[in-house]
């Protein structure tokens, strides 16, 4: 027998005898007295049963839409997270960036000064060659900025996603 079956066991029982009473014209005013009753009865458990099974779907109803309400703050969290993590990300890799540049142009310019300024002042009479030269370094570093932080913010962007795929290894072998 399934749950249904048992569950309702004696319901059923009940209308197969009064069926057959019906059948057998055997009805009397206690069958009818009798049926109602049980069926009165049947009808309260029914009205119970449906209150409380309202009252856990509307709990449910509600635990989803917790649950769906959370799940999008989540996924603003991660965006936010996202979004600080290439901020931060894009900050360390201007300084390194930075660095690295200011260093070069401070040996371009003793370079410039110790060995091209004597060249330029024995060839030409005008300090212009020499501040001309300046700005062509100047520029050089300048536009060399750029590359050199794309060239970083890719190799960063590489460890990240490195980073979270070893995250993502190390959570499901737990």
């Amino acid at each position: 027998m399934n749950t249904n079956q048992e569950l309702y066991h004696d319901e059923i029982e009940s209308l197969r005898r009064f069926r057959s009473k019906i059948e057998t014209h055997a009805i009397y005013k206690e069958d009818l007295d009798d049926f109602s009753d049980e069926y009165e009865e049947l009808v309260a458990q029914a009205k119970v049963i449906t209150r409380v099974s309202d009252r856990l779907q509307k709990k449910l109803d509600n635990a989803n839409m917790q649950i769906r309400e959370q799940n999008e703050e989540i996924k603003d969290k991660n965006v936010q997270l996202a979004d600080t993590v290439d901020q931060l990300a894009k900050a360390k890799v201007g300084r390194r960036a930075s660095t690295i540049l200011f260093t070069v142009a401070v040996v371009l310019f003793i370079l410039e000064q110790v060995l091209l300024e004597p060249i330029i002042d024995e060839y030409f009479d005008t300090q212009f060659v020499s501040l001309g030269i300046l700005g062509l370094l100047f520029m050089l570093v300048k536009f060399s900025e750029g590359a050199l932080e794309s060239y970083f913010m890719n190799k960063e962007k590489k460890k990240i996603l490195a980073n979270e795929q070893n995250n993502i290894v190390d959570v499901s072998k737990s």
